[in-house]
């Protein structure tokens, strides 16, 4: 079928789904519905709300592309994480003509500094010269442009973890945007190979390796990850917890035995119930908490 023609007029549109939400859990919200494939989160605050935490907040989230389905499955992880406010009308989504949002985000996506030594920067904004290793994000479909709690964390917890010892290969599970395999490589790792299942995710990915000359190290890849036989000594999967637990069986079998396994998007009032499905084979190292959410740093004990 043949497409039309576009203009300089002509305005993409988008899709907003509204979901109700306590006040006090909009920011983790937001992050579930990020990491779901959310272009962006806006809420709008009652007077009331803000004076009681527990008051229902309205949640803008906006899509490329929402069916049905897709809300209803939204609303599902929110409910089941404890985020949703059934009170009052369920969920809905409404058609959106852009007015302009590509050119705001790209006025607040500034670059940013994390940890001791990274750099998150837009394709558009020319990277600082100074002593940090600059990750060119162009943020397209991929969640992760290191603004969120769960990449900052991770990325932290990624810096450190390489700042001890030199890794051969590594696999990062749910890349997104490509963001820590990235980290990964710019970090010294010689081999990875970074996984998802959504094939916008990866085309983003490939596209932010070109711009960081990393394509070479970085193997981009829908391929489930049960599929995958060797084992690695280093491993990052920053997604959801109830994905994490489902995922435990097959984390903890690619895992080396002394490597490391960092677990994020998370909730800090999930990480026990994470843990409970990673033990005794993993044992917990360390943790990095933020707003929130917090990010496991785990460790397979050797074989004896």
């Amino acid at each position: 079928m043949a497409r039309r023609a576009t203009s300089a007029t002509d305005h993409k549109t988008f899709v907003k789904a509204e979901f109700r939400v306590p006040a006090a859990m909009v920011d983790e919200a937001a992050g579930i519905l990020a990491a779901r494939g959310a272009l962006g989160c806006a809420a709008q605050w009652p007077h009331k709300a803000r004076r009681s935490a527990t008051a229902p907040v309205t949640l803008q989230a906006f899509f490329n592309r929402l069916t049905a389905a897709q809300l209803n499955a939204h609303r599902i992880a929110l409910h089941h994480a404890g985020m949703l406010d059934t009170s009052g009308p369920p969920p809905r989504r409404v058609s959106l003509i852009d007015p302009g949002w590509a050119a705001m985000w790209k006025t607040r996506f500034k670059p940013l500094a994390i940890g001791r030594k990274l750099l998150i920067v837009p394709p558009w904004a020319a990277p600082a010269a100074n002593s940090r290793v600059a990750i060119i994000i162009d943020p397209g479909q991929g969640f992760g442009t290191g603004h969120h709690p769960t990449t900052r964390t991770t990325l932290a917890a990624l810096e450190a973890e390489c700042a001890r010892r030199v890794f051969d290969s590594a696999l990062d599970v749910g890349t997104g945007s490509g963001v820590l395999a990235l980290a990964m490589a710019r970090l010294g790792v010689r081999r990875i190979v970074a996984l998802d299942n959504d094939p916008q995710a990866l085309d983003n990915a490939r596209h932010n390796s070109q711009l960081n000359a990393c394509a070479g190290a970085i193997r981009f890849s829908a391929t489930p990850l049960r599929a995958l036989r060797r084992p690695v000594p280093l491993i990052t999967a920053n997604i959801l917890s109830s994905t994490l637990i489902a995922m435990a069986p097959d984390l903890t079998r690619l895992l080396a035995p002394g490597g490391r396994l960092i677990l994020s998007g998370i909730l800090a009032r999930e990480a026990a119930h994470v843990m409970e499905h990673y033990r005794p084979t993993m044992r917990r190292l360390g943790s990095r908490t933020e707003r929130g959410w917090i990010t496991l740093i785990l460790e397979r004990a050797e074989r004896s």
